[in-house]
């Protein structure tokens, strides 16, 4: 039979701070997933979900490069520099990739509706109705029904693959809105639809 530890030292350890700490070291092999790592590996996804990570090794792939070579100098003979700086220039496809997620950023930072219109309209006369959430989330602001309507329809899609819908009570919010106030009855049901899926 184990032997019982008195009372006296049994607060004898409690008062000794490192029998405290033996006490406590088994928790510092739990895994913990603060939200501080969860936001990390949210902005880890991101950066290579939306293509920025190229854009960024691109960047340092620059500052890489001796000035003279960056710079497209020859020596004088501006001719041979002018082909080189073109031949070096990025393809068109990043370039609309760029200013693609530029508008992205701006239609859901944008403080305003009207901020918020143009560059939804930008957007989709540019590049169609992205795929993006967040996007899709904040065109539902949109005066246009026309658009809502686009935006609902690709929402009902997206969901499905979507294991996590952020921000879902505000989505479900905005959406009974549109279903009572939309004047275009199929922008009705279907935004019913989808708050229903949420």
């Amino acid at each position: 039979m184990a032997e019982r530890l008195s009372w006296k030292e049994i607060d004898r350890m409690r008062d000794n701070p490192s029998a405290r700490r033996k006490r406590r070291e088994p928790d510092k092999n739990i895994p913990q997933h603060s939200t501080r790592y969860e936001r990390y590996k949210k902005d880890l996804d991101r950066l290579f979900d939306e293509g920025l990570a190229s854009e960024l090794l691109k960047k340092m792939g620059k500052s890489a490069m001796p000035e003279s070579v960056a710079q497209g100098d020859t020596g004088g003979n501006t001719e041979p520099a002018r082909s080189a700086v073109k031949k070096r220039k990025r393809p068109r496809t990043a370039d609309t990739s760029a200013s693609r997620l530029k508008l992205m950023r701006q239609v859901v930072e944008s403080p305003t509706g009207q901020q918020l219109e143009v560059a939804a309209n930008e957007l989709v006369e540019r590049f169609g109705m992205p795929d993006d959430w967040d996007v899709l989330v904040r065109i539902l602001e949109h005066s246009s029904e026309k658009m809502v309507t686009e935006a609902v329809e690709r929402m009902r899609k997206l969901l499905p693959a979507m294991a996590n819908v952020p921000r879902r009570l505000s989505v479900k919010e905005r959406l009974r809105t549109i279903a009572q106030t939309a004047s275009d009855v199929s922008l009705r049901h279907a935004a019913e639809e989808l708050e229903q899926n949420l």
